[in-house]
């Protein structure tokens, strides 16, 4: 398969201030081009429910893992995000030779607690293991405090508490309406089946009035890169009912930019919701990243 740099490790956009950041983690989410064959790689197994709910210990101990896990998935103040987790023996732990390592992406958060990481190891073998794991973490009173979960009996929805502390019922700083941007996309690219975090758009202020949400505001919406951006060239706008509604955070639009210029599509069909009794902000549902790349390489890119 020819290689994509867009898919395969390059970002095609980025900030030089963080640069090193930026591409220390593409390659960590979808690996250098001179990683080794996938058969000289221990095998890898999705483990089972089997022993219930298991809380991850150690949490206290990586703070700064978790905090960086946060920065990376766009909640730098908080909240609570559904994962994958990947599981790694580490039998060369002075306190436990069957210890196992909970990581999420390149962040080691934790361990398998003792009393069944015995088991664990032995599920695993030689290999290593992947499994569903809720992460809560909270930045109060500027230390990081954080809880893990492998397993969950209950999927919570993602959660951003910088974007629930922001949702005011009135903003009276803002117009009451504002003179609409419009833009057609055809044929867009439906992305509404895909495991997703929701998350406010941003600089809606700019683009819509606080009396003009219920009636713009609804239950799907559409994303459209906007490469020429002059402030940021991974841009990621917004459209509702053809209206332009916002933008991507910055640091998410990072992650979606080079899959959706891979994709090649005018825009891409996703959820999300509207004004509430309790909030007048805006929500969309934005793929997650291993989910999206899963769905980048099934189209054959």
């Amino acid at each position: 398969m020819k290689f994509n740099p867009s898919v395969d490790g390059l970002a095609l956009c980025f900030d030089n201030r963080r640069l090193g950041e930026t591409m220390g983690f593409w390659s960590t989410l979808f690996g250098k081009a001179n990683d080794a064959p996938a058969s000289s790689t221990p095998p890898v197994r999705r483990l089972g429910p089997r022993w219930g709910e298991i809380e991850v210990q150690g949490e206290s101990f990586r703070r700064d893992a978790v905090r960086r896990l946060f920065d990376e998935l766009g909640l730098s103040e908080g909240g609570v995000t559904q994962q994958t987790a990947h599981l790694v023996p580490e039998p060369s732990n002075q306190y436990d030779s069957n210890a196992v390592r909970v990581l999420i992406g390149r962040w080691h958060i934790g361990y398998v607690p003792k009393e069944i990481s015995a088991e664990v190891a032995s599920a695993l073998g030689a290999g290593e293991g992947v499994a569903p794991v809720r992460v809560w973490a909270d930045p109060k009173d500027g230390a990081w405090r954080a809880r893990a979960t492998l397993f969950p009996a209950v999927v919570e929805p993602d959660r951003d508490f910088a974007e629930e502390r922001r949702a005011l019922v009135h903003v009276p700083d803002e117009p009451e309406t504002i003179p609409p941007e419009m833009l057609t996309i055809t044929e867009p690219t439906d992305l509404r089946s895909l495991d997703s975090t929701r998350m406010r758009i941003k600089g809606i202020g700019n683009y819509v009035g606080w009396n003009e949400r219920r009636a713009v505001g609804g239950k799907e919406y559409v994303l459209v890169r906007e490469p020429d951006n002059p402030h940021d060239s991974c841009a990621v706008l917004v459209l509702s009912n053809e209206r332009k509604v916002g933008y991507v955070s910055a640091s998410r639009a990072k992650i979606l930019a080079p899959l959706f210029d891979t994709l090649g599509s005018g825009g891409y069909v996703v959820g999300g919701t509207g004004p509430t009794d309790e909030s007048v902000q805006l929500w969309v549902d934005i793929p997650k990243a291993d989910v999206l790349r899963a769905f980048v390489k099934s189209h054959g890119f």
